[in-house]
């Protein structure tokens, strides 16, 4: 990365260059979302395979499955399925297709900030890749090539947004799965 070559164009391109201080801040601010929907999918990760066992163990055992019941109560995971747990025991004396329809849109409920977020970095996305586009128009590809806004960069973060984009979509089958384990436990999935 060649720092000086940057500060170089900042200098000698007028307004060109200028922007491309807008350009850096919109990347490092693309950086920063990223991470932190990173970190917040991070967060919603449970020991699936334990969760799942756990919650049918409780549900088909004829003996302790009282006191599994119990301990599910209070057991933390993460938040998502410790929303649908409680969820589920809240409205365990209405109908199954009612807790069926419940924990569905709350499955959906909890993942729409997820795929808000998401879709707000891919706008941003194609914004500052617009506005490069542009100045590479102006300035040349080979200009900006091993600076801090190398076009490349952005690629790099689109390839890492699409790998998050699958984590929120295996959440939501993993999701899935915790809401069938509460609603239809059965000895192997």
């Amino acid at each position: 990365m060649d720092l000086t070559r940057f500060l170089d164009l900042v200098r000698t391109q007028g307004w060109q260059g200028w922007s491309l201080w807008a350009v850096l801040l919109a990347q490092a601010l693309l950086w920063v979302g990223l991470v932190r929907l990173h970190l917040s999918l991070h967060r919603e990760e449970a020991p699936w395979e334990e969760c799942i066992g756990k919650i049918r163990s409780a549900f088909l055992r004829k003996v302790n499955g009282d006191e599994e019941i119990q301990e599910l109560k209070v057991h933390r995971y993460a938040p998502l399925v410790d929303q649908l747990l409680a969820l589920h025991f809240t409205e365990e004396k209405s109908d199954r297709f009612d807790r069926w329809l419940l924990l569905r849109w709350k499955v959906k409920e909890g993942l729409r900030p997820f795929w808000i977020r998401w879709g707000h970095l891919v706008i941003a996305f194609g914004a500052v890749t617009w506005f490069l586009q542009g100045l590479r128009l102006d300035l040349g590809t080979e200009v900006l090539k091993r600076t801090p806004v190398d076009p490349r960069i952005l690629w790099v973060w689109l390839g890492y947004a699409m790998i998050l984009a699958w984590k929120i979509v295996r959440l939501h089958g993993n999701l899935e799965r915790v809401q069938r384990s509460l609603l239809l436990p059965r000895r192997d999935e």
